[in-house]
């Protein structure tokens, strides 16, 4: 290889490796902090449950029929704050906390199955 076709492949891979990280950074398009919501969803970026969660959220357009907020707890300290004195207000300890996890006007609800029902009654569906 010649040095043009090493400098075309340097700089491709540092596109490639930017586009990642820009990809892997960037923010969801749901609020990252609670902005007086009475319902609040917790959960963890890497968590398959949660994953499950957001696409029956998405299939069913739930953050159009239900006004939440949407906090990730694994990599954010002050989010994973919030929702410990939310389920301490619930009378929950710490071991008995997971994600997903919401905070809806003053009760709590842990794992997909019991937030999924939640939001269809809350949705109507």
């Amino acid at each position: 290889m010649d040095k043009k076709n090493i400098a075309v492949l340097g700089l491709l891979f540092v596109l490639a490796a930017g586009l990642l990280f820009w990809n892997f950074s960037k923010e969801k398009n749901i609020s990252q902090t609670p902005v007086n919501s009475d319902i609040i969803l917790f959960y963890g970026e890497e968590c398959p449950h949660c994953k499950d969660l957001e696409e029956f959220i998405k299939k069913n357009n739930i953050a159009e029929k239900v006004k939440f907020n949407y906090l990730e707890v694994w990599h954010n300290k002050s989010n994973s704050g919030i929702m410990m004195e939310k389920a301490q207000e619930c009378g929950f300890a710490k071991d008995q906390l997971g994600v997903p996890f919401l905070y809806a006007k003053g009760r709590c609800f842990i794992g997909g199955p019991e937030v999924e029902k939640f939001f269809k009654e809350e949705a109507g569906i």
